[in-house]
């Protein structure tokens, strides 16, 4: 491998590794709390529920808290978070090192059909997630549903954070798209670089799977998860078909937007159970009764 070729990976673990996997390590220091041992050295597993997200005066600030938690993660990850970094920032590279080969394949067998429908869908998704967003929160607001009223916000937040992980990473890199003709290996770093250097990584993948990890993390059944991971499926392929975007930008911008959106789902669950728990105590003092709660 050239000294060249091993500085691009090297740049694209960091920036992977920076951006988009803390929130992986920060999902499951949430998801750990959720088993605990005895004193007889047997685990025991805790119910989650779910904390209300309202709008108030308050909510803004969670960004900030939340935002923290993505950039100060690395620090606390352990082996399994390492090899979870190392496996996705494997399929980005081995899609880097086909992004040319993948690139002709998609064109030559684009369709006018395929086009449409990939048209259609994005166009939906970009002029209709707003208003279907809008109508949940009335509908939560009105009906009072906390949960529908949650997923939104959620939502909301998920993009926002999501939006400027990917903004970020486009103009440190500053990667030339697919039709500008100069291949997959043109990144300028960092500058002030025209739309058409910013295609690592793809906004419209990262956006569409932050929401829909939201959407299908809360109203997990058969049909809700399925229909909004192949709608933005389909908008990440379509980035591909329009020659508008590499497919490492758009794996790298679809991984981004799902671990973005695990980290705020599992963030804002609490176990309501064992909240308070009331154990003997023995000391030098002799033998009394200590009251534990949690927070």
């Amino acid at each position: 491998m050239s000294p060249y070729a091993f500085l691009k990976y090297f740049v694209l673990f960091f920036l992977i590794t920076s951006f988009t996997f803390p929130v992986v390590s920060s999902a499951d220091e949430v998801l750990s709390t959720t088993t605990v041992t005895n004193k007889q050295g047997e685990p025991k597993q805790i119910t989650l529920t779910e904390k209300n997200v309202e709008f108030h005066k308050g909510y803004f600030k969670v960004y900030v808290t939340d935002f923290k938690n993505i950039i100060t993660a690395p620090a606390r990850w352990d082996s399994s978070d390492w090899l979870t970094a190392g496996i996705v920032t494997g399929i980005v590279a081995g899609l880097y090192d086909n992004d040319a080969k993948i690139q002709k394949w998609v064109q030559d067998r684009n369709t006018t059909t395929t086009n449409d429908i990939g048209d259609t869908v994005t166009s939906w998704g970009l002029t209709y997630t707003p208003i279907l967003l809008g109508g949940m929160y009335l509908y939560g607001h009105f009906a009072d549903d906390p949960k529908m009223r949650k997923t939104v916000l959620l939502t909301i937040e998920s993009v926002v954070l999501t939006v400027v992980s990917v903004e970020t990473l486009k103009y440190a890199v500053q990667r030339h798209r697919p039709y500008t003709g100069d291949g997959p290996h043109a990144w300028d770093g960092i500058g002030h670089g025209s739309n058409s250097r910013l295609s690592f990584p793809s906004g419209h993948a990262a956006a569409d799977f932050a929401i829909a990890t939201i959407i299908a993390s809360e109203y997990d059944n058969y049909i809700i998860p399925p229909l909004v991971y192949t709608v933005a499926s389909i908008t990440g392929l379509t980035r591909i078909a329009h020659n508008d975007h590499w497919s490492s930008d758009v794996f790298a911008g679809a991984a981004i937007g799902y671990f973005t959106g695990k980290l705020l789902v599992t963030s804002h669950r609490n176990d309501k159970e064992d909240n308070l728990s009331l154990a003997p105590m023995i000391n030098d003092g002799g033998f009394g009764m200590m009251l534990t709660r949690r927070f």
